[in-house]
Order: structure tokens, then C-alpha cells, then sequence
């Protein structure tokens, strides 16, 4: 069934007025739906489809390692081989910069729909957060021959993975909430996102031991990236699962992940308010 006809129905006559958790609850296959549509979308027309979703990431892992550990010689916490951390890390940072990017042009990609057909649009950006989840499933397939080859331990801990995984998307949808909405307004926000994306990861420590932000804490430049570094709620995500996947340990700051938590539903609740608000002047802004 096409997601237009799928759409369409009595309902039709004007806007859902529901908040974004009953829309949720009363459009399950709705929400199906267009996640079917939008993981699609990604690999149409491509050769490889799905597997650009595990060659990405091992190809990145492999310029990092080569020059963060073979070039620069950084030593990872707990002994842990640098491509297993690396890897780690930027899996859960792509499904979190995809789902971010995704959600922020959720919105203005479905224009034909939102001028023309009425339904919670709020789902929009909650399918673009949970297509990209979607990926992040298929990529953990890569930890298989991580834990293969480094021989790591496969401890008790890993079923925090759940609670790992659900952390960095509260975050995202979110942030992307925000995005969409103010996407719809201000069409430069989707380039200054992929910027600070780009920004945001090397404020998280994931191609980088965190020991070395430690290290450089002087002056006022390191000053004001090691806050950063603190108050960013990726870098306790990104660590808890290093601390899970890689070393078999239950996460060793949890209050910083209590805080992700935190912001996570903070942003969450204002992405959920903003979006209302905004969302009764889309369909003349698209």
C-alpha cells in the first residue's frame, strides 16, 4: 500500500489535534509505514543497499585507528584495542547523527503530504528517528567479529544495551523535534546542522581516549572544551557503551549517564512542545 493512500482517509478533515504520545499510541501502523518507507528510501537506486550501513563505519574505523593509534599513538581505557573502541563508539554516534539529520528535514522532505493530507505529523520525525534505529540494529552485526577477533569479554552488563540504545534516541528525537520545526522556517538550519554534527563529534570521545581531554585541561582552551566535553550528554552515552561492549563492566559514571538521561527527556518535552506550536503554520510554510 503506498503511504499517500495509505494516509488518506476520513480523518482527513484537518489536522490530528492530539499530542505527539497518543498519536503514537493510536497510529501504530501508521508509524510502521512510513519507517518501511523511509529505510527504503535510503538504499534506492544504490548498488550496495544495506551494506553501506556496515562498510561506513569500518571504513572510518580504519582511518581513525591508523591515525589516532598508529600515528599518534593513543592508549585506550582498560588496555582495549583501538578499533573495538573506535568502532564502538561511532556506531552509536552514526545512529545518533543520522537520526538527528534525518529528523531535522523529516518535515520539508514530506511537504507533498503535509499540504495535502492530515494526520499527526509529529510521526514524520519519529519514523526519520526510528529508521535510522532501524540501521543501527542492522550495524551491530559488526560487533561479532569485533568480539571474535579481540577476544572480548561477553559479561553480564551487556543487557544495559537496551537502555543504551534508548538514551541516544530520546536524545535525538528530541533534538530532531526542534530541528524539524524550525527546519520548516529557517531552510539553512539543515546545513548548520550537518556542521555542528561534525563539531559535536569531536566533542565526544570517540575517535579519542577521554584521558586525553584530562590531559589538556589548561589554559583557557582546554578549559572550555573539557566543559563541553563534561556537559555533553553523547560523552557518558558513548563511555557507558565502551564500558559495556568492550570491556565487560557495568558503565563506570553513572551519573553521567543518569544525566543523559536527563537531557534526553528534557529535550524530548521541548521538541514535543515546539512542534505543536509550530506545527499550525506548516502546511503554508512547505
Amino acid at each position: 500500500m503506498a503511504t499517500k493512500e495509505f494516509l488518506a482517509g476520513p480523518s482527513a478533515a484537518g489536522p490530528a489535534r492530539v499530542p505527539p504520545s497518543g498519536a503514537f499510541a493510536r497510529n501504530r501502523e501508521l508509524l510502521a509505514e512510513l519507517v518501511r518507507r523511509d529505510v527504503k528510501a535510503r538504499y534506492r537506486g544504490s548498488a550496495l543497499g544495506v551494506l553501506w550501513t556496515l562498510l561506513n563505519p569500518i571504513l572510518f574505523m580504519t582511518v581513525y585507528t591508523v591515525v589516532f593509534s598508529v600515528l599518534l599513538g593513543a592508549v585506550y581505557p582498560g588496555g582495549v584495542p583501538a578499533a573495538a573502541y573506535i568502532l564502538t563508539g561511532l556506531l552509536v554516534w552514526n545512529f545518533f547523527s543520522q537520526a538527528v539529520s534525518f529528523a531535522t528535514s523529516s518535515v520539508l522532505s514530506n511537504s507533498g503530504l503535509v499540504r495535502k493530507v492530515a494526520f499527526p505529523w509529529v510521526l514524520l520525525t519519529v519514523s526519520a528517528v526510528t529508521a535510522a534505529l532501524v540501521n543501527y540494529v542492522i550495524s551491530l552485526v559488526l560487533l561479532i567479529p569485533i568480539y571474535l577477533i579481540f577476544h572480548l569479554p561477553l559479561a553480564l552488563p551487556v543487557v544495559l544495551l537496551p537502555v543504551l540504545v534508548l538514551i541516544p534516541y530520546v536524545l535525538a528525537l528530541g533534538v530532531g523535534l526542534l530541528l524539524a520545526a524550525g527546519n520548516v522556517f529557517f531552510r539553512d538550519l539543515e546545513h548548520l546542522v550537518q556542521v555542528g554534527l561534525l563539531v559535536w563529534l569531536y566533542l565526544t570521545p570517540i575517535v579519542y581516549p577521554p584521558t586525553l581531554v584530562a590531559a589538556h585541561d589548561h589554559g583557557l582552551g582546554g578549559h572550555v572544551f573539557s566543559l563541553f566535553f563534561k556537559f555533553n550528554p553523547m560523552t557518558w552515552v558513548v563511555r557507558s557503551m565502551e564500558n559495556v561492549v568492550t570491556r565487560g563492566i557495568w558503565p563506570a559514571h553513572w551519573h553521567g549517564l543518569v544525566y543523559s538521561a536527563a537531557v534526553a527527556l528534557v529535550l524530548l518535552g521541548c521538541g514535543i512542545v515546539v512542534f505543536q506550536r509550530a506545527r499550525r503554520r506548516f502546511a503554508e510554510e512547505v
